[in-house]
């Protein structure tokens, strides 16, 4: 009786085993079958995140349609902006010189300016600590337009501080 239990329960273990073989197998391809029928941007869903992710695909589906709303209103609801930029004038050019007087100032002692823009603004004609130093509201707009840095003479004080630069060259003259 101890030989026909044991050979019951073999027999039970095999076909469990083997059960679970073929359903894994199957499940790898019907999940393969799956992802083929999906676009190459859609998340596959393994196990239970299908359920989830059906969930959110619909939400997002309702999302997308209200963003699409939305900006159809605004399209029709606001004007096109117009431009808040002034127009520069090429009248606001500072001073600017064909070659330094003397030696030139190196520029880069301002806060501000780097090898680049001491470059660009060379070859802008602006050479000397006084130019900058002189620079007024329209000047400052032009060289911000030709640096394509706006704000930047403002945010960083070069004025001020070429101002300060000026005033220390002449109080304490440098000797060759």
């Amino acid at each position: 009786m101890g030989y026909l239990f044991f050979q019951i329960l073999i027999w039970i273990l095999l076909a469990f085993g083997l059960g679970g073989v073929v359903g894994w197998l199957l499940r790898g391809f019907t999940h393969a079958f799956q992802d083929d029928e999906k676009s190459a941007d859609e998340p596959s869903a393994r196990g239970g995140d299908h359920i989830m992710m059906a969930l959110l695909k619909s939400e997002l589906g309702d999302y997308k349609k209200r963003v699409r709303e939305l900006e159809q209103a605004t399209e029709t609801a606001t004007p096109a902006p117009q431009s808040s930029k002034p127009k520069i004038d090429d009248a606001w050019q500072p001073e600017a010189l064909s070659e330094p007087k003397g030696v030139a100032d190196d520029l880069k002692k301002v806060r501000g300016i780097g090898p680049k823009i001491e470059k660009t603004l060379n070859d802008l004609g602006i050479f000397h600590y006084y130019q900058i130093a002189a620079l007024n509201k329209e000047n400052t707009l032009w060289l911000n337009n030709h640096l394509h840095f706006p704000g930047r003479i403002e945010r960083e004080a070069w004025v001020e501080q070429t101002r300060e630069l000026v005033k220390q060259s002449i109080t304490s003259p440098e000797t060759a």
